[in-house]
């Protein structure tokens, strides 16, 4: 009898696991382009936790959205606390009762942090609040000077600031002074654009794609519940060096992103572009960095849809010659504003790899704005390094 059972172990161990969420395992391989556009979004419960190797290629999944946020995500509110003093920042140090008069100095926090002040010579304020920075002013004047009382009052505090790039009236930097919400910043930079389409007002913004990024992350932030639905829970607190990125409706473009030799924004060169159109126009994705995979992620990116496709299965004997450049294979019809993302190998997850994608999507996008602007206020005519003097 125990012999038995442990030979049926193994047996129901493999059947417990193939039970899970690899389910697209089990589905037809697809054998025509019309079958690959027409096919289905599959809501798989758990379609993050699936390796790459476990998803079928060539099928929309839609990607489960972002948990509640809880004490340690980003979308939580943020602790309050005293301001803590940046380079930049404007500092005013008032001197009574020597020799029965007042001294006023007026004191920027210089790039190293420091400020310098009369006999104290050079102190740290950079990190501090303004508390901490004048109990330790005021015990190394006692140490000189006996009978003087020293205060530290803010004048301008510009080191802390957030940025607004895209279909904004006003998009710049803006100091961040006391508690400042998403929607907060959206007004102060004067609301969103409004274009004309045949005389006719229209709004040209696309919140689909907005982002918040934060220390080189997207946030989670839905902009489209925010603005269109009032969800407040996606009115998240602004914090220093966050940028914000609302990006326009009317431009038709791809980003090629990731393993590409030259990953960049595809412009529309027609009503229509593919998939192989995109590989090729960025350059081919780079054979020592790629896996050989290809994740397109369309809509909204806090919940997006996503398809993987692996470019290996083009080929007959797994040489990843990738045979859709040769117009041999598959291809897939691609919308504006879809990411592809060449995968590195790191990878392993589809979370993961999704999550690096709309990182790295953000960041781009966020860098080519702030350009943009810089070309056109600073650049206008595009000489780049070779401005002439």
């Amino acid at each position: 009898m125990k012999m038995k059972i442990i030979i049926l172990l193994p047996l129901l161990l493999s059947v417990i696991l193939s039970a899970g969420c690899t389910s697209l395992r089990n589905k037809p391989k697809l054998e025509n382009n019309k079958e690959l556009q027409t096919a289905e979004v599959l809501e798989l419960p758990n379609a993050g936790d699936l390796s790459l190797t476990e998803m079928e290629t060539g099928v929309w999944v839609q990607l489960n959205p972002e948990e509640p946020a809880d004490a340690t995500s980003p979308l939580a509110k943020p602790k309050d606390g005293p301001y803590r003093l940046g380079v930049g920042d404007v500092l005013e140090i008032t001197l009574y009762g020597e020799g029965d008069a007042e001294t006023r100095r007026v004191l920027p926090i210089d790039p190293a942090g420091d400020i310098t002040y009369m006999l104290l010579g050079t102190i740290p304020a950079a990190g501090r609040t303004i508390d901490e920075l004048t109990e330790d002013m005021r015990a190394r004047i006692r140490a000189k000077l006996n009978y003087v009382i020293l205060n530290v009052g803010p004048v301008t505090l510009g080191s802390q600031t957030f940025t607004v790039l895209g279909q904004l009236v006003r998009p710049q930097v803006y100091p961040l002074q006391g508690r400042t919400h998403l929607l907060d910043a959206i007004a102060m930079a004067g609301g969103p654009k409004v274009g004309v389409i045949r005389d006719v007002s229209a709004d040209i913004h696309d919140y689909a794609h907005a982002t918040l990024v934060r220390d080189g992350e997207v946030l989670p932030v839905d902009f489209e519940r925010l603005v269109n639905k009032g969800d407040a829970s996606q009115n998240v607190e602004i914090l220093a060096g966050d940028i914000i990125m609302i990006p326009s409706a009317l431009e038709r473009k791809i980003y090629a992103l990731g393993a590409f030799n030259n990953p960049q924004g595809v412009q529309f060169a027609s009503s229509e572009t593919t998939l192989m159109n995109v590989v090729v126009q960025a350059g081919g994705i780079n054979r020592d960095n790629g896996d050989g995979h290809v994740l397109i992620i369309r809509g909204n990116t806090t919940n997006p849809k996503v398809m993987l496709m692996d470019m290996s299965q083009f080929d007959s004997k797994k040489a990843r010659v990738f045979k859709i450049l040769a117009g041999r294979s598959l291809d897939i019809t691609l919308q504006a504003g879809d990411i592809v993302y060449a995968v590195p190998r790191k990878f392993g997850y589809l979370r993961d790899v999704v999550k690096q994608a709309v990182n790295t999507f953000g960041t781009r996008l966020s860098s080519d704005a702030a350009k943009d602007i810089w070309q056109q206020h600073i650049d206008p005519f595009n000489f780049g390094t070779q401005r002439p003097q």
